[in-house]
């Protein structure tokens, strides 16, 4: 948890294909009600995300250096014909912290050993080849300077506080 009382400043930026709204980082008690109000409100698209126009949007409202938090998927083609072109906006000032959630099914489907039909084996091969792609995209994104936080559901929010805390004590925020 972010602890405004020691002067942590948290901040949102929302979007999909257009920046849908954007919280200016404030450090009062009132902030994370009003960041799950603004997350409330969002209606979901399915769309490609133009992380350029928010990187920019949120380069332009939030000047002191900061921690940005990308909440994505880690998609191959999407991390680099997408996130990593736009990376650089946020990496020249700021530290990236790329989040996502693993699939614990994809993950069961490539440890399979014993198959029984065709369509089993053709699964287990897609699960390696998609935990591979995902390997590759997470190698090519801390290439590019981005801290990434892989976790499975129900540990994302606890390996980003820890990856948060970790950060703050090396002192690289």
């Amino acid at each position: 948890q972010i602890d405004m009382r020691v002067g942590d400043r948290a901040g949102l930026v929302m979007f999909d294909q257009q920046v849908r709204s954007i919280l200016v980082p404030n450090n009062a008690r009132s902030q994370l009600g009003r960041a799950a109000e603004a997350m409330y409100l969002l209606e979901p698209d399915y769309g490609e995300s133009a992380y350029q126009l928010a990187f920019n949007a949120a380069t332009a409202r939030f000047r002191r250096r900061s921690l940005f938090v990308v909440l994505t998927d880690l998609v191959e083609a999407v991390v680099e014909q997408a996130l990593l072109p736009a990376l650089p906006i946020l990496t020249r000032r700021h530290l990236v912290v790329v989040a996502a959630v693993q699939d614990p099914a994809v993950a069961a489907w490539a440890r399979e050993g014993s198959h029984q039909w065709p369509s089993e084996v053709y699964r287990t091969a897609a699960a390696v080849g998609s935990l591979d792609q995902r390997a590759r995209a997470v190698a090519r994104l801390r290439a590019a300077g981005a801290v990434v936080v892989d976790a499975e559901p129900g540990r994302l929010a606890v390996e980003l506080v820890d990856t948060y805390l970790e950060l703050k004590a090396a002192g690289r925020l």
